[in-house]
């Protein structure tokens, strides 16, 4: 069947110009030169928050569907003008208000030594990686200390050594460890936004120590 034809078929499908999901509108612009992939852009007039790789997935169902009427399979493309993530001011506020309250860090290991760390959140970072989302709080350490829960002692008050046992129990224990324990305030931030939180993605948090000594 002739592209065109087919173009405007999959407009009549899709029930006009657009495709909204969750408040986030894909434009369905043309064909590339393989005949078999268009080209979508965006439209964001509610700043709706989102990641691509959701995004994606909601374009290959719809694909699917046209598929099964008329026989015809289609790939997508999303205009490389638009980020992979995108997050609101709306968000990145919340975001870096919970984050400004988290004073202190602490993580307990397997065999009964805590590491505490005091210090500011100077912001965040993120980064993706097909099904996973990462958020990285820049954290300015000040003071921590290191406790052996068993014999009740402090094993160091040295800020460096004190960061490397953090770090080290994250590593012996599980790299989901601050996800879980430390930064769990952000699922429930995260979760009310469909297009960054989903099933089949995982939310992983993590803290870059800066500025240390």
């Amino acid at each position: 069947m002739e592209k065109n034809k087919i173009f405007n078929l999959f407009k009549t499908f899709i029930g006009g110009e657009s495709i909204e999901i969750e408040g986030l509108y894909l434009i369905p612009e043309r064909f590339l030169k393989d005949d078999r992939t268009i080209e979508f852009s965006i439209q964001n007039p509610n700043n709706i928050s989102y990641y691509l790789g959701i995004v994606g997935e909601y374009l290959n169902d719809i694909l699917f569907d046209f598929e099964k009427f008329t026989n015809y399979n289609l790939k997508y493309h999303i205009d490389t003008n638009y980020p992979e993530l995108y997050f609101s001011k709306e968000l990145k506020n919340k975001i870096q208000s919970y984050l400004d309250t988290k004073k202190r860090l602490k993580l307990v290991g397997s065999g009964g030594i805590e590491a505490t760390i005091y210090g500011d959140s100077l912001g965040f970072s993120t980064e993706t990686d097909y099904d996973q989302i990462y958020i990285w709080n820049d954290f300015n350490p000040n003071t921590g200390f290191v406790y052996d829960l068993r014999l009740k002692e402090v094993i160091t008050e040295d800020l460096n050594e004190s960061v490397d046992r953090y770090l080290r129990i994250i590593e012996m224990d599980s790299a989901y460890l601050e996800s879980d324990e430390v930064y769990q305030g952000l699922d429930i931030i995260l979760e009310e936004y469909p297009l960054i939180s989903c099933d089949w993605i995982a939310l992983v948090y993590h803290t870059g120590f800066i500025n240390l000594p």
